[in-house]
């Protein structure tokens, strides 16, 4: 990809915005990924080091995951480094269920469920990997503030089943 404005594209009830981001492309992934989720024919615009945001990822479903497996494995063939930020809940657990939904990609970001001890609210938190790794990889995470009162917030799943992703 060059180094031209952000380019965005519709694939049925997908949206994607393809963006440099300094010595990388940010690929923003957005919607309910499916059967016309082709993500592979964009692959061989794409080279050098992918950031995939997968936070607006809503839904995915078992050709949806077919076709994101795809697209990693031909990033993986052209050696692109592969960077998936914000991965969405609905990511998580796909990459628990099915081992090469992560492929060789590194998680930068994920979000967690949570809910607050005080107000019952609940929100998905987006949690960085890198200064939590020890913590995560020992099936532990990170306890929240509430945006909303100002309380604690518990993580709202099973760590030693949700985290598997990161191992």
């Amino acid at each position: 990809m060059s180094a031209a404005a952000a380019v965005k594209k519709s694939m049925g009830r997908t949206q994607i915005t393809i963006a440099p981001a300094g010595d990388a492309t940010l690929m923003t992934i957005a919607g309910e990924m499916d059967d016309q989720a082709t993500l592979s024919e964009l692959s061989p615009s794409l080279s050098g080091k992918i950031i995939v945001d997968l936070g607006g990822v809503r839904f995915i479903n078992s050709v949806g995951v077919r076709e994101w497996i795809i697209f990693l494995h031909d990033l993986e063939e052209k050696k692109c480094k592969v960077v998936l930020r914000n991965c969405s809940e609905r990511i998580v657990h796909q990459m628990n269920m099915v081992l090469e939904a992560r492929g060789d990609a590194e998680v930068e970001s994920f979000h967690a469920p949570y809910v607050c001890d005080k107000c019952g609210a609940e929100h998905a938190i987006s949690i960085q990997v890198a200064p939590n790794r020890e913590q995560l990889l020992s099936f532990e995470i990170p306890t929240q503030t509430c945006p909303d009162c100002g309380g604690t917030m518990q993580f709202d799943d099973l760590p030693n089943r949700y985290l598997l992703f990161l191992s």
